[in-house]
């Protein structure tokens, strides 16, 4: 197979991403590589194989992920929410309108807050060795025990092993011993991939973010594989999304390689195509991943006292229409106005919170001041309206602000790592109509 051209398209803020497509197939197939991952080594051995097998039955498409390989470089780790308009600028580019998407160890966790975020996008979901989170939770104890005993343990010897092809050997110790050519490859991959420096401040990020909360939210229908004989992956990561992602297919695959192409690679093989050609009920509807954002002004009742009915309608048209302005500049929808506020929705938090924050300075001007909230969860569309429990918190969480506050649920504070974003917590609340207790958090900074 010869290696089709690379070509790049402008992300959303000018950043170059590299791209490839191969093959012609009836549907397509994206593959969101990992951190370490360029797609200038996928055409050729051992990954070559792999490859071919795919476009017997779709079209390829796959990526590198900025910061990565042949696509822009970074000076700060991406976002997943930057990584998000990178999914969707490639997928532009190729006409795409719905793929299969698949994505092994941590790369799961973009491809299922892409998946939920965009259900209309992705026809199947396929995750290998899939990780929520890399240290340990409560509920999730089978993680690093901490970040500092996974920098000594794992980052520190994988990187001063970079680039010799050690670390592949390690990986999928069968490939290595039956094909000699694999320790090459793993190496030049991991070269061509990232430098060591650049690659320690990638795993700092990865090591900051949580995406437990989104697994409820896939829509797709989604197979989650794992081989429980490769001892560099803990099965329990696999266990964990099967159990939350509603209606997932696990399936234990043999052989000792964490890596697809590894071992026994036929049955990986027969695994992927029988979930994307066979009969799977599409199970989407008229919800989404989104970002609910509230905003409510302070006082309403008073300032309309004070300053008579014409006055406070020039007002309230002043602060609609720069609201409109805003939520659509930061790429939302203004969904409907409360009264003295609005209810508005975004598919990247951080756009929502620096929409909050900007939102709050520019009204300012008009005498008012805001409070605003934010959470992350699944919405319904109900024509050109939203609801469901997502909303519900939303309000409840807006309710409780200060005015001139920005507050946000955990959800929303753990999405947006590496952002630059800034918080300052204020406790945990109970939520009227909404169990349990909640953390919310001050944005600090934007």
């Amino acid at each position: 197979m010869e290696a089709p051209p690379v070509k790049y398209v402008r992300s959303e803020d000018d950043r170059y991403i590299a791209f490839r497509t191969m093959g012609t197939g009836p549907r397509d197939y994206m593959i969101v590589l990992p951190s370490l991952g360029t797609i200038e080594m996928l055409t050729v051995p051992p990954a070559k194989r792999l490859m071919h097998s795919y476009v017997e039955h779709s079209r390829l498409i796959s990526f590198d992920r900025r910061g990565a390989g042949l696509s822009d470089p970074v000076e700060v780790p991406a976002t997943l929410e930057e990584q998000m308009a990178d999914v969707n600028a490639v997928l532009d580019a190729c006409s795409s309108e719905r793929v299969v998407l698949e994505a092994q160890a941590e790369a799961a966790m973009l491809a299922v807050v892409y998946a939920a975020t965009h259900p209309e996008r992705v026809s199947h979901l396929i995750l290998m060795h899939p990780m929520a989170r890399m240290t340990a939770a409560p509920g999730y104890d089978w993680g690093w025990k901490d970040e500092e005993t996974r920098e000594r343990d794992f980052v520190r010897p994988m990187l001063a092993r970079w680039g010799t092809g050690e670390n592949g050997v390690d990986a999928s110790p069968i490939l290595a011993a039956r094909d000699p050519a694999f320790k090459e490859w793993w190496g030049r991959w991991e070269r061509l991939s990232s430098s060591p420096g650049t690659m320690e401040k990638r795993m700092k990020l990865i090591a900051r973010l949580d995406v437990r909360e989104i697994l409820p939210r896939v829509q797709a229908p989604t197979l989650v594989l794992d081989r429980p004989a490769a001892k560099a992956m803990d099965s329990r990561h696999a266990h964990y999304f099967a159990e939350h992602i509603p209606d997932a297919d696990l399936l234990e695959l043999p052989g000792r390689d964490a890596i697809s192409f590894g071992d026994d690679f036929e049955a990986y093989l027969e695994a992927v195509e029988h979930f994307v050609t066979g009969a799977v009920v599409d199970r989407r509807d008229e919800r989404a991943l989104a970002t609910v954002l509230f905003t409510d002004i302070c006082g309403s009742t008073e300032i309309a006292a004070a300053r008579g009915d014409r006055e406070w309608r020039s007002l309230l048209e002043r602060h609609d229409g720069i609201t409109r302005e805003l939520v659509g500049a930061y790429g939302g929808t203004a969904v409907k106005s409360t009264g003295d506020g609005f209810l508005a929705t975004f598919d990247g938090p951080a756009r929502a919170l620096r929409c909050a924050a900007e939102l709050g300075e520019r009204v300012a001007g008009l005498g008012i001041e805001l409070r605003s909230g934010l959470h992350t969860g699944e919405v319904e569309m109900i024509g050109s309206d939203v609801g469901g429990m997502a909303v519900h918190i939303g309000a409840r969480i807006g309710a409780l602000g200060g005015p001139g506050e920005v507050l946000a649920s955990s959800t929303v504070k753990d999405l947006v790592v590496g952002s630059g974003i800034e918080f300052s917590d204020r406790g945990s609340h109970s939520l009227k109509g909404v169990p349990g207790e909640w953390k919310l958090f001050a944005v600090a900074s934007v």
